[in-house]
């Protein structure tokens, strides 16, 4: 029963990737496309973690979502026909007592999918059986290292054997309940430790599917990993396969992102605002897809050519002076 439970959460994981990856050729050639079915909300940017290849030790300034700002931003999203919705981008969403209570809102506003993504240390059973029981859909862990000496020179906390007992009974309580919710595990690649996937005891027993994912330079934040690390142009985030390697991001073309402080983004690794696009707080979520500065933006992934913002950094893995978005667009004209 249980091998039967994990293929249907793999394949819906696969058909997920190809949703966020595989853009049809209108949309992705578009500087308005259609509106998007996920919004992502970083709720809040802290973590208890610092692994060394992140750059969540740079945020300068931490903070959480305004929870009616988010329900809000749930009920206009799911106007448009969102479908999907992410808690997290830049932090650990477990730092946050109220993740259940935004799985639960999602789940009333109409999203049918509903995902988390965590380092798995403060996910215990008093904290995750909430999240749970509220409709998560999927929640994906992410362990850096398969033993506790390297887990703890990657993730900076000797968490793992709390993070392995915290997914072990993540997995036995979904099965035995029967719970609708896919369990998900990625590692890293980095030249701290070994990663491997003969790792059957600790996670592939114990969830729907295990990646090895590459290591990026967080989204530009991080260049100087390639100092020690191997960074690969076109890998955006480290998750792409290598024939499908780019030269032009699919995030601004396919999902909306809310920062902490309210504000749009294209992407879930901008750690420092600098892909600014719009404040939901004061414009609607159509308006700002719709925007100018989006559309400078898209233009700019449409013709790759990304002088003079954050992109550069990101895509063409190099130092480079950029400005903030908005004020690179302002410039523009």
């Amino acid at each position: 029963m249980n091998n039967k439970i994990s293929a249907y959460w793999k394949k819906s994981l696969e058909e997920r990737r190809k949703l966020t990856f595989k853009l049809d050729n209108q949309n992705f050639n578009s500087e308005v496309p259609d509106l998007p079915r996920e919004l992502v909300l970083d709720i809040n940017n802290r973590c208890n973690h610092k692994c060394y290849f992140c750059a969540n030790p740079k945020i300068e300034k931490y903070d959480s979502l305004n929870f009616d700002l988010a329900l809000k931003l749930m009920k206009e999203a799911r106007s448009f026909g969102a479908t999907d919705l992410g808690l997290q981008a830049t932090g650990e969403p477990f730092m946050d007592k109220r993740l259940a209570d935004f799985v639960s809102e999602g789940k009333k506003a109409g999203f049918s999918y509903i995902y988390i993504n965590s380092n798995g240390a403060l996910a215990t059973p008093k904290r995750v059986k909430p999240v749970i029981d509220a409709g998560c859909n999927s929640l994906k862990f992410s362990i850096n290292a398969h033993n506790k000496e390297d887990f703890k020179l990657v993730h900076g906390f000797d968490d793992f054997d709390k993070v392995i007992s915290n997914l072990k009974w993540i997995f036995n309580y979904r099965n035995e309940n029967n719970i609708k919710m896919g369990i998900y595990v990625s590692s890293v690649s980095n030249s701290k430790t070994e990663i491997t996937k003969d790792v059957r005891n600790t996670i592939t027993n114990n969830c729907d599917n295990f990646s090895i994912r590459k290591i990026s330079n967080q989204g530009g934040s991080m260049m100087e990993l390639n100092e020690t690390e191997e960074i690969v142009n076109g890998n955006i985030l480290g998750s792409l396969e290598e024939h499908e390697y780019t030269s032009r991001c699919v995030y601004p073309f396919n999902r909306i992102v809310v920062n902490p402080f309210g504000n749009v983004i294209p992407c879930t690794a901008d750690f420092h605002n600098m892909l600014e696009i719009g404040d939901a707080k004061k414009k609607s979520l159509k308006d700002i897809w719709k925007s100018n500065t989006f559309k400078y933006l898209r233009k700019k992934h449409l013709n790759n050519d990304y002088e003079g913002i954050f992109c550069d950094k990101c895509l063409n893995n190099k130092e480079c002076k950029s400005k903030k978005l908005v004020d690179a667009f302002k410039g523009s004209y």
